[in-house]
């Protein structure tokens, strides 16, 4: 489970030596990427409750929570203090801001001497002995604290791990269908289509691949973005974020080959940028902030350019649910309510 670079929401990279020999040509498969992603507003997710997203989230979740408790781990009790810091209580402040408010969120701690952090996709918040030693250090401000967890919960809030699991599940289904398509034309298609169903059906498979390529760099951006948002919803300093990506800069591996995730120097200036264009620089007890995208404050409606850029980045997010599902007719209902401003 031992993660370096702060790489917060990876509990378990795959070896060197298997990543070494992967093709090139996945880099245009794998949602990851390889190139670097380009700074973007992203848009507020709209969780989806199906039953087939929920059975994603128990099972994704069960398969990783194994190996935190190899490592140890243990709930936080509700009162429990750790190194100064109350921790289950600050799950449970932010939470109620996210867009999820009704997920048992529950935070454990488990030994690594490493600082990080991992959310589950069904609310458990892992957090390392290491992360809370790092932040006690240096200086315990709950805050920085505030933002590591705020993180956490929106990866679990934006359902990343879901997005994984089916986009690798769609990737696994095309290769299968490839080399099928190629045995067919050598060995007939009787074999090439049994091995076609042995691979899409591989669903243990899916989830190793889920639990070891960890998240994108683009979900690792949105999860910051919509991190900071809860963290000035629930009353605490944006700076502290910037303040801490800032810190973790010192730490990074310059090697960027294969790399799934964005330096945090990039992650700073994204960040920083995204609460200027916000107007979001304060908490909201200092700052009120409205409820429709952290709009400065007097600014009662979107201009006409930004309504439209706000329906394409709702378009966007639509695409990734079935037309008609509840997601899909959720985001409808944003994009109708913009375009009729």
């Amino acid at each position: 489970m031992r993660k370096r670079n702060f790489d917060w929401d990876n509990p378990r990279r795959p070896p060197m030596a298997s990543r070494q020999t992967m093709p090139l040509v996945i880099c245009g498969l794998l949602i990851a990427g390889c190139a670097t992603p380009q700074y973007a507003l992203r848009p507020t997710p709209v969780p989806e409750e199906s039953a087939s997203a929920l059975q994603i989230e128990r099972t994704i979740s069960a398969h990783q929570a194994k190996e935190f408790e190899q490592q140890g781990a243990r709930r936080i009790a509700a009162h429990e203090i750790l190194r100064g810091f109350e921790v289950q209580p600050l799950v449970d402040r932010l939470s109620r801001v996210t867009q999820r408010p009704s997920l048992a969120y529950q935070a454990y701690l488990y030994h690594g001497s490493d600082p990080n952090a991992a959310a589950l996709a069904d609310g458990r918040i892992y957090i390392s002995t290491g992360m809370i030693n790092y932040l006690a250090e240096r200086g315990g401000r709950t805050d920085e604290l505030a933002f590591v967890l705020s993180h956490e919960l929106a990866h679990t809030v934006a359902q990343h791990l879901v997005k994984r699991y089916r986009a690798l599940q769609q990737q696994q289904l095309l290769m299968a269908l490839v080399a099928a398509g190629v045995g067919a034309a050598t060995r007939g298609r009787g074999a090439s289509a049994q091995q076609t169903g042995n691979i899409a059906l591989d669903i243990a498979s899916i989830l190793q691949d889920v639990h070891n390529s960890g998240f994108s760099q683009e979900q690792e951006l949105e999860a910051d973005q919509l991190g900071v948002t809860y963290l000035i919803k629930a009353g605490f300093a944006p700076q502290a974020a910037l303040d801490l990506l800032g810190d973790f800069s010192r730490f990074e591996n310059p090697w960027p080959f294969l790399r799934t995730h964005p330096y945090s120097g990039l992650r700073r200036q994204y960040l920083e940028r995204y609460l200027q264009e916000r107007g979001s620089t304060q908490p909201r007890a200092a700052r009120p902030l409205q409820q429709t995208g952290l709009l400065p404050t007097g600014t009662s409606m979107p201009r006409h350019g930004e309504t439209q850029a706000r329906v394409r980045r709702l378009r966007d997010a639509q695409k990734l649910y079935p037309a008609g599902s509840v997601s899909w007719n959720n985001l409808q209902a944003q994009i109708d309510a913009l375009e009729q401003r």
